[in-house]
C-alpha cells in the first residue's frame, strides 16, 4: 500500500516486488480447497420463541421479521454464505453441561461469572449446579411492579417487565482483539473500582482470548530477560485480574453453539477485520449481548466510577460545541477526548448499588449514558435481562448489516424508523425499514472511521426515538459513572498501519481476507473492496504473493455472488494523506479497470436509464466514505491459474 502525502511517509515505501507465480498459485489452490459454496447463511439460529415479545419486534420492525423466507433471502443477499466454515461457533465447554446461561436467575450470575473466570482452573460441572451457585449468591437490586409500571412507558402492546425487576449488581467490561494493555486507563480504572466495591459490586472483563492461553501462561514461566515472551502480555493481565478480583471471563464459552448470540454473524465479521474499529464495532454489539443475556451494568472502560482526584495537567476537559452538538432528535454529538467537563449531574446516584437500584425501580427500567438532556452515548448500558427494548436493540443492530450502505450512511437518512408496514415484499429480500443514521455531527463524515460510530454505534439513538423515549427521561449514572474518552479505536490520523500477524502460514489471514471481500462484495454493489483488507494483506510477510493469490482465487470464490464491477482501492486519510493499494503486475493483470459495467457502486440507482448509467460510468470515479471506487472487471484466471496471463473473453 502506497502512501502519497507532501510529507515523507511514515515507513519507506518498499520497492516493488514480483509475486512468486507458483507460490501464489498454490496459496490459492489452498484457498479454493477450504471453501464450501455457498456455505451456511447468515440467518441467526436461535429466534425468539416469547410469541409477545416477536409480535412486538414484528411491530417495531417490519412484519416478516424471523420468517424464514425473509430471514434466508436478506441473509444471502446482503452477507453470503460462510463459506469456510469461519463462523461456526463451539460447542458449549463441558463444564457448563446441563446450564442453561440464557435463563440464569439474576442473583445466580455473579457467581457463575467468578467460577467460569480464566483466573482459575476450569470449574466442575458440580461448582454451577443452581445448588452450589445459590450459596454463594451475588448482591442484586430489586423492584415490584405491578399494574402500568410492568409496561416501563411503553403502549399496552408491549411486552410487560416481570412483576420484580431485579439486576444483579456486575459490572461488564470488554476488550477484545489481545490482552488489555497496562498502558490503557481501562487498567487503573477497573482495578481502582474492583477495590472500592470489593464484596458489593463484581466486575468482569469479557475477552476473545482462549482459555488454553491464560492456561498456558499459568504454568510457563517467564523468558529469561532479554528473550521474546509472547505469553508475557496475557500474563500479565492474569496477575492484575487476580490482585484486583476481576473475573476474565471467555465470550466463546458462553455464547456457543447452543446459545449463541442475535448478533453473531456481525460480530464475527467485525472481529475478521483485525482492526481497533472492527474489535470497537464488536464490542458495540457483545455489550448488548452481554447485558440482554446476563443483566448489569456495561461500562467502558475508560469511563470513572471514584472521585477524581487532580487530574494529570496535560488531560483536557471537553464539552460538544457547535451546531448540531444538540437538540437533534436522537442526540447529535461530537467524539471528545479526556474528561467530561459537562453540567453537573447532582441527582444522580453518587454509588453504582445506589445506581442498580435507582435503574431498577425508574419507569422504563433500564438506561443508557445520558450526559445532557440531548446526549446519549452507548458506553453505558444498565438493564435487567431480557429487557424487551434490548431485544429491539438488537434486531436495529442486526438489520444495518442488510442494508446498501449508501442508505445507511446517508446523511439525510431520517433516524426513527417508519412505524407502517413497508410497501415492499420482504419475503423478496427488500430492506427492512430500520435503524438509519444520521450524520456524525461536528466531525467529517467521510472519515471512514465514522462507518463503526453509524453502523454499530448509533442505533441506541434509533432505539429511543423509536420508542418514544428522551434522553432526559433516563436515569443519569453520574456521578456514580462519570464521562472520560480515550478513543482508543481511532485509527492514526495519518492512516492504518499494517496488521501484524503472527501465525507463519499466510492461509488464515487469507480466509479472513477473503470473507470480508464477499461480505462487501454484496453490500455495495459487487465492489473488490480491497481497502478492507489491505491491512492485513499488508502485514504478511509475502503481500504480493497474497494479492495474486487472492485474485486468482475470488473468482471461483465468488462463483455464488456475481460478477465483480468494481474496484476501490484508495483512502483518505483524516490528514488528507491517501493511502493507494498498488497490486503487483501479477495481481493487476487480472483487473479490467477499461470496463463499463451497466451498474455498479458509484452508479445511479434503481429508476434510471440503464444504457445512460453505463455510458456514465466510463472512466468514471466514485468517492463515499473518503475512499475511491472505479468500475472494473475481475477476469478469469487462464487455465491452471498462472498469474499474469488472464483471459479476456
Amino acid at each position: 500500500m502506497t502512501r502519497t502525502a507532501a510529507r515523507p511517509p511514515r515507513t519507506p515505501t518498499p520497492p516493488a516486488r514480483t509475486a512468486e507465480p507458483a507460490a501464489a498459485e498454490e496459496l490459492a489452490r489452498r484457498l479454493r480447497a477450504l471453501a464450501c459454496l455457498p456455505g451456511p447463511s447468515a440467518t441467526p439460529t436461535a429466534w425468539p420463541c416469547d410469541t409477545g415479545l416477536l409480535d412486538w419486534l414484528r411491530r417495531m420492525t417490519y412484519p416478516a421479521l424471523y420468517t424464514w423466507a425473509a430471514e434466508e433471502n436478506l441473509a444471502r443477499r446482503w452477507i453470503g454464505g460462510d463459506v469456510f466454515g469461519s463462523r461456526l461457533l463451539p460447542r458449549a465447554p463441558e463444564f457448563l453441561a446441563g446450564v442453561d446461561v440464557r435463563w440464569l436467575a439474576p442473583h445466580l450470575v455473579a457467581p457463575l461469572l467468578r467460577r467460569v473466570s480464566m483466573t482459575r482452573p476450569a470449574p466442575s460441572t458440580a461448582d454451577l449446579t443452581p445448588a452450589a451457585l445459590a450459596a454463594d449468591a451475588g448482591p442484586v437490586s430489586t423492584f415490584r411492579r405491578d399494574g402500568a409500571a410492568r409496561l416501563w412507558g411503553q403502549p399496552e402492546h408491549a411486552p410487560p417487565l416481570p412483576d420484580t425487576t431485579t439486576i444483579p449488581h456486575v459490572v461488564h467490561g470488554i476488550w477484545l482483539g489481545r490482552p488489555l494493555p497496562e498502558s490503557n486507563g481501562f487498567w487503573v480504572n477497573y482495578g481502582a473500582a474492583a477495590d472500592s466495591y470489593a464484596g458489593q459490586v463484581d466486575f468482569v472483563l469479557w475477552t476473545d482470548i482462549p482459555r488454553a492461553r491464560f492456561d498456558a501462561a499459568r504454568a510457563t514461566p517467564p523468558a529469561p530477560a532479554g528473550h521474546p515472551d509472547p505469553l508475557a502480555p496475557t500474563r500479565a493481565l492474569l496477575a492484575w485480574a487476580g490482585t484486583h478480583g476481576i473475573h476474565l471471563v471467555s465470550v466463546a464459552e458462553l455464547f456457543h453453539a447452543n446459545a449463541p448470540m442475535t448478533l453473531h454473524t456481525p460480530y464475527a465479521l467485525e472481529l475478521s477485520r483485525r482492526l481497533p474499529q472492527g474489535f470497537a464495532a464488536a464490542s458495540d454489539h457483545l455489550r448488548v449481548e452481554v447485558v440482554h443475556r446476563f443483566g448489569g451494568l456495561y461500562a467502558d472502560g475508560d469511563l470513572r466510577f471514584l472521585p477524581d482526584a487532580a487530574p494529570p495537567p496535560a488531560e483536557r476537559a471537553d464539552r460538544p460545541e457547535g451546531p448540531g452538538a444538540g437538540g437533534v432528535p436522537g442526540g447529535g454529538y461530537r467524539l471528545f477526548r479526556g474528561r467530561w467537563d459537562g453540567p453537573p449531574a447532582a441527582d444522580g446516584p453518587a454509588r453504582l448499588p445506589d445506581l442498580f437500584d435507582r435503574v431498577a425501580a425508574s419507569t422504563h427500567g433500564f438506561t443508557l449514558h445520558a450526559l445532557t438532556d440531548e446526549i446519549v452515548l452507548n458506553d453505558v448500558i444498565l438493564a435487567p435481562a431480557g429487557h424487551p427494548a434490548l431485544a429491539l436493540w438488537l434486531e436495529g443492530a442486526r438489520y444495518n448489516y442488510l442494508r446498501d450502505p449508501r442508505d445507511l450512511y446517508a446523511a439525510d437518512t431520517p433516524e426513527p424508523a417508519d412505524p407502517d408496514p413497508p410497501t415492499s415484499d420482504p419475503r423478496a429480500g427488500s430492506d427492512p425499514p430500520v435503524a438509519g443514521a444520521s450524520g456524525w455531527r461536528g466531525e467529517p463524515a467521510s472519515w471512514t472511521w465514522a462507518v463503526t460510530a453509524m453502523r454499530t454505534g448509533r442505533v441506541h439513538h434509533w432505539l429511543l426515538a423509536r420508542l418514544g423515549i428522551g434522553v432526559a427521561d433516563l436515569v443519569r449514572p453520574a456521578p456514580a459513572v462519570r464521562g472520560h474518552s480515550e478513543l482508543s479505536w481511532l485509527p492514526p490520523v495519518d492512516g492504518q498501519p499494517p496488521v501484524a500477524c503472527p501465525d507463519p502460514d499466510p492461509l488464515p489471514t487469507l480466509v479472513a481476507c477473503v470473507d470480508l471481500l464477499r461480505w462487501q462484495h454484496l453490500s455495495r454493489a459487487g465492489d473488490l473492496c480491497l481497502t478492507a483488507v489491505a491491512p492485513l494483506v499488508c502485514g504478511l510477510p509475502e503481500p504480493d504473493t497474497a494479492w495474486t493469490a487472492l485474485l486468482l482465487a475470488f473468482g471461483h470464490l465468488s462463483t455464488d455472488l456475481g460478477p465483480v464491477t468494481s474496484v476501490t482501492d484508495r483512502r483518505r486519510n483524516q490528514d488528507q494523506t491517501l493511502d493507494v493499494v498498488t497490486l503487483p503486475p501479477e495481481a493487476e493483470a487480472l483487473l479490467d479497470r477499461s470496463a463499463t459495467p451497466v451498474t455498479w457502486f458509484g452508479s445511479v440507482r434503481s429508476g434510471d436509464d440503464p444504457e445512460a448509467a453505463a455510458e456514465a460510468a466510463a472512466g468514471r470515479e466514485h468517492w463515499f466514505l473518503g475512499e475511491r471506487t472505479v468500475p472494473a472487471r475481475l477476469l478469469p484466471a487462464a487455465p491452471h491459474g498462472h498469474p499474469g496471463r488472464a483471459r479476456k473473453p
